[in-house]
């Protein structure tokens, strides 16, 4: 999998024109649905994807097709729902137990994209933190509301992450602003990343476990390396 985000890497870098389009704007903002793959020892513990999804804010540079970014994501690997008595006082109402396992991402991105033509491919470096996370939260299920009633985390962990990604974005339409000097893009976004994550403890589901009134927790510690392919809509003003 790494050799084909490489090619994808070099692919972009000799597809990038060397001249910019004044006529584009300098923003641009994406929202993407974008699963979890978890690779190498993450894999081996988590042995099935995530859900999730992106956003990504750049900022192109001038007369340039180098841009600037951040791209915040979030991620569930797990959850867990149970239901419980309220106490063992009031054992005839109950509440809804949920334990969900969570993965949040904030990286900041230099990407290489061309600022003009109807397929515009992308290469970029990414650098940030992970935070793995897992809460706990108890909800009043009275006509399916899910009032919040408690809540509490089990373990959490950051760490630094670092990777490479690319994609293509194509034109679905442009409209004119501005008495036409520049152009209000929508396009589609398919790429995917590859990020290397450090160690970290974690919990997935079935890792907690309680007996009686005594929880017991099987914790996890790997690299936490990841793959996200993702597709999405951007706005380019």
């Amino acid at each position: 999998m790494k050799r084909w985000i490489i090619l994808l890497v070099i692919f972009s870098l000799l597809s990038v024109p060397t001249l910019a389009s004044n006529q584009q704007g300098k923003f641009q903002v994406g929202i993407s649905f974008e699963p979890l793959i978890p690779q190498g020892e993450f894999g081996d513990v988590l042995d099935h994807m995530g859900w999730g999804g992106s956003l990504d804010v750049f900022y192109r540079i001038p007369k340039s097709d180098l841009m600037i970014g951040t791209v915040f994501a979030y991620h569930v690997y797990g959850w867990d729902t149970r239901w419980e008595p309220l106490s063992m006082y009031i054992p005839d109402v109950w509440v809804k137990v949920r334990t969900s396992n969570a993965l949040i991402r904030g990286h900041l991105v230099l990407r290489i994209q061309p600022s003009f033509g109807y397929m515009r491919p992308y290469v970029e470096g990414l650098v940030g933190l992970q935070h793995l996370t897992t809460d706990t939260r108890v909800y009043d299920d009275y006509d399916y509301e899910n009032n919040l009633i408690a809540s509490t985390n089990q373990l959490r962990s950051t760490v630094l992450s670092y990777g490479l990604g690319g994609g293509l974005v194509m034109n679905l339409s442009r409209l004119p602003y501005k008495h036409r000097r520049r152009r209000f893009s929508i396009m589609l976004d398919i790429g995917i990343r590859y990020l290397q994550g450090g160690s970290a403890e974690y919990l997935i589901p079935g890792d907690i476990e309680v007996i009686g009134d005594t929880v017991h927790y099987f914790i996890n510690r790997s690299q936490t390396d990841i793959l996200t392919p993702k597709i999405g809509v951007t706005f380019m003003f």
